[in-house]
């Protein structure tokens, strides 16, 4: 596979990468909500918010839940964590937000990360 250009501008390659991440947990966890298990998955939920880069794209720290489950998890944070702590336990929650944190101030390559998700979309048969 032929690696990302680094010509491309960062921020083009991260909404890339994080679309790619996207389609792999929906396409992995789905086809249907992990929640509720009765709608198709439409999103793909992050454990440790979007804003750090480390966990961002990191397919552990997703979900594929449909659009009502995850409206329901970002308005009710005691159920989310309920629902985290019943799919994948405290211990995997802290380990994530140990990546997210130790990420921090630390450089991150968008351009390694696309190549990274491009070769696990490969894998798993998802068009990149």
């Amino acid at each position: 596979m032929k690696p990302t250009s680094r010509t491309r501008k960062p921020r083009a390659v991260k909404e890339e990468a994080t679309r790619l991440a996207s389609v792999i947990v929906r396409t992995t966890k789905g086809p249907g909500c992990q929640a509720c298990q009765e709608r198709p998955a439409t999103d793909c939920a992050h454990i440790v918010g979007r804003v750090f880069a480390h966990t961002r794209t990191d397919i552990d720290n997703c979900f594929a839940l449909c659009a009502q489950c995850h409206r329901h998890f970002t308005n009710w944070h005691g159920d989310w964590m309920a629902f985290v702590d019943r799919s994948i336990g405290r211990a995997e929650y802290d380990r994530l937000c140990d990546k997210a944190r130790d990420g921090v101030n630390v450089k991150f390559s968008w351009h390694d990360e696309l190549d990274r998700l491009r070769v696990i979309a490969e894998q798993v048969g998802v068009a990149s």
